[in-house]
């Protein structure tokens, strides 16, 4: 009995040991046991265009997996859960059997990702046992490809967490992205939550919504287009780009081909070409060479030069792209017929220092777009590594490379009355608890004098009404004055030994040219089929979506009359 008694006793005093003086130790350690911390992702934030069109958005989905030995364990078949799963997550009871049969891991197999949330309340209505779901979000984009080429795309880290990967999704991503939270949960045997067992250590903070200067409407008409003006031409590409030029804001910058940025087929064909492919501008560059000729070549819009089909220059040869006879053509006339022959004599007024700082001027050989990914600053040597001819080809708008936003800026900045407004895309931001905050105001400055702008709009409204003299009224719109350009680069043919024998067809025009509202900037690459002369190829486009946006936008006609502009002399 004594030994008894001291064993009881021995135990008694363990017992008070653990329970009264290590008590609180033993119930921290099993609590820690029991606790875990999960992230709790933040939602990231969505776009949308000005005129409120959701391009992405995020939604909650869940991860649907499976602990094999908890099926078992519960003596419930694999075959038979199989067949309870099918239906919620539309898979085949054999598909959902072979992954139970087959764990990736001994204790865990994915069934199926991204299920939508009422899939998962089906699921979880069913209580089969070993089954669990893990929240995510998914990223969605509501209107399929509009605007893809600018919204770019996200992938999901290997922390789970969505991150931009090209256009907007990737420039503005740490302000779409946000702050994920933290969350000590307590799980029980089946290494599941328990439900009300937890506490938020960390809130999250859902990403910033973003909004873009671009409408909708805007840019769906001018992806349309684009799209079947690449099929009736077999061209490479084109791409549409339509800015206000009093504020630089891009309110459409479309292009084709394509692509889903929900799933996009490979990270080639996710270019936005407007601001990252370049090319030769052609004649549309002319008007910057002219620029520089009237204000510091001693020149007018009536200085008179005498024209032939084609010209020996300097030991350069150089021709128009149609035959013509000798013509004696004002500026303004060479820059209105398009002539590459009287260009090269007007360069000679301008030395290559001012030539070059011109285009600089102008925005080319910068970036297209501050802020957005893989832009290119377009191709414009200094003028220490000109040679030859290079003067006078720029003065055409060859030798010289560009993007689709650049022309469209060169115009802009004409019709801003020379100045220059950047370009810009973001209108402005919105946080958690929704205060918009607006973009800073893009970056001007004078690029040419008033005047010069003035001239220079007199001159290209001529050109609508000369193609139309030829049977190409693209660039007349009913009611409206317009101010246009075309151009047609000619561009080498690597897999023909280099030969001029692809070519590069624009249009850019501004509208109402009396008070101007829009630039429509149009450029299709390697037209294969029905010609492809400028106003041939980019001309239907043009129209198409100038009219769109002059009704979309309400800007009434102004029923201005063509200027009396001189372009033949004596």
């Amino acid at each position: 009995m004594l030994c008894i008694g001291f064993v009881l006793s021995l135990i008694a005093g363990r017992l008070v040991q653990l329970q009264a003086m290590e008590g609180s130790v033993y119930r921290a350690k099993a609590d820690s046991w029991r606790l875990t911390t999960i992230p709790v992702p933040a939602v990231r934030g969505s776009i949308t265009s000005a005129d409120g069109t959701t391009l992405a958005m995020t939604v909650q989905t869940d991860l649907v997996h499976a602990d094999p030995p908890l099926i078992t364990q519960a003596k419930k078949s694999f075959s038979a859960v199989a067949s309870a799963l099918a239906g919620p997550l539309g898979m085949s009871p054999a598909a959902i059997l072979a992954k139970l049969v087959n764990p990736t891991s001994t204790d865990y197999v994915m069934l199926k990702k991204s299920v939508p949330a009422t899939t998962a309340a089906a699921i979880t209505a069913l209580n089969e046992p070993g089954i669990a779901m893990t929240p995510s979000y998914t990223r969605e984009y509501p209107n399929g490809n509009l605007a893809a080429n600018l919204i770019g795309f996200t992938n999901t880290n290997g922390a789970g967490v969505l991150t931009g990967e090209a256009g907007i999704e990737q420039a503005d991503n740490s302000l779409l992205t946000g702050r994920p939270g933290e969350q000590e949960v307590q799980v029980g045997t089946n290494d599941q939550p328990i439900p009300v067992a937890g506490q938020t250590t960390r809130q999250m903070v859902p990403g910033n919504n973003v909004r873009l200067t671009i409408l909708a409407t805007l840019q769906w008409e001018a992806e349309q287009a684009c799209a079947q003006e690449v099929k009736k031409t077999d061209a490479s590409n084109c791409t549409v780009v339509i800015m206000q030029p009093s504020t630089g804001k891009i309110l459409a910058m479309a292009q084709s081909p394509s692509f889903n940025p929900a799933h996009p087929a490979n990270v080639a064909g996710t270019t936005d070409i407007p601001v990252a492919n370049v090319f030769d501008p052609g004649s549309t560059a002319k008007v910057i060479t002219a620029s520089a000729a009237l204000e510091h070549g001693g020149q007018t819009p009536m200085s008179a030069y005498t024209v032939p089909e084609s010209i020996n220059f300097h030991g350069y040869s150089f021709h128009d792209a149609e035959y013509h006879a000798t013509q004696r053509w004002t500026i303004a006339g060479i820059i209105a017929h398009s002539s590459n022959v009287g260009m090269v004599q007007v360069a000679q007024h301008v030395s290559p220092q001012t030539q070059y700082q011109y285009f600089r001027n102008f925005g080319i050989g910068q970036p297209s777009m501050p802020g957005l990914p893989a832009q290119s600053n377009g191709i414009l040597y200094p003028t220490s590594k000109w040679w030859g001819d290079e003067r006078y080809t720029l003065s055409f708008g060859q030798g010289v490379a560009v993007t689709a936003v650049q022309m469209a800026s060169v115009y802009a900045t004409i019709a801003n009355g020379g100045v220059r407004v950047s370009p810009s895309i973001v209108d402005g931001t919105t946080n958690a608890s929704g205060r918009f905050v607006a973009a800073p105001k893009p970056a001007s400055h004078r690029v040419i004098q008033a005047k010069t702008a003035h001239q220079l709009m007199g001159i290209l409204q001529q050109v609508p009404w000369l193609d139309a003299q030829v049977g190409e009224p693209w660039a007349e719109i009913p009611g409206y004055s317009i101010a246009a350009k075309t151009g047609t680069a000619q561009i080498a043919d690597p897999k023909r030994g280099g030969c001029l024998c692809l070519y590069g067809s624009s249009l850019i025009g501004i509208a109402p040219a009396g008070s101007p509202k829009l630039v429509v900037a149009v450029n299709v690459q390697n037209p294969r089929k029905g010609g492809y002369f400028g106003i041939q190829v980019a001309g239907p486009v043009f129209y198409k979506v100038m009219s769109f946006a002059l009704k979309t936008m309400k800007i009434p006609p102004d029923h201005g009359k063509r200027p009396n502009v001189r372009l033949t002399a004596p």
